[in-house]
């Protein structure tokens, strides 16, 4: 009989220390999950916050190319598709100012020279 009392008595500080071991890890487990979903909180929120920035910025930038160019030609460009002149006048102002660029630059190589 003693030797029952015996192994029910270390059986049960076993059992003790197991559940012991149990709820430490059980806590330490809730306190790492709790900081994990402190972290993806923030970080969401930093998304957001990112994602707001960026639609602003594409709304601006969308804004100021409607404002630069004709808005047939600022859709076609947003749905990235490519665009071609669809005037002569158009191409030939851009010839005009390429070969006016053109001929700045090199003047401007003869002046130093």
């Amino acid at each position: 009989m003693a030797s029952e009392d015996r192994n029910l008595t270390v059986y049960s500080i076993i059992l003790v220390l197991v559940t012991l071991t149990c709820l430490t890890l059980s806590l330490w487990y809730a306190r790492k999950l709790g900081d994990m979903l402190r972290k993806m909180a923030k970080h969401a929120q930093k998304l957001q916050a990112k994602s707001v920035e960026l639609s602003n910025e594409k709304r601006r930038a969308d804004t100021l190319l409607c404002q630069m160019l004709p808005k047939e030609v600022a859709e076609q460009l947003k749905m990235n598709r490519e665009v071609k002149a669809e005037h002569s006048e158009v191409k030939d102002k851009v010839k005009d100012e390429t070969e006016c660029q053109g001929r700045t630059l090199r003047g401007q190589g003869q002046g130093q020279g």
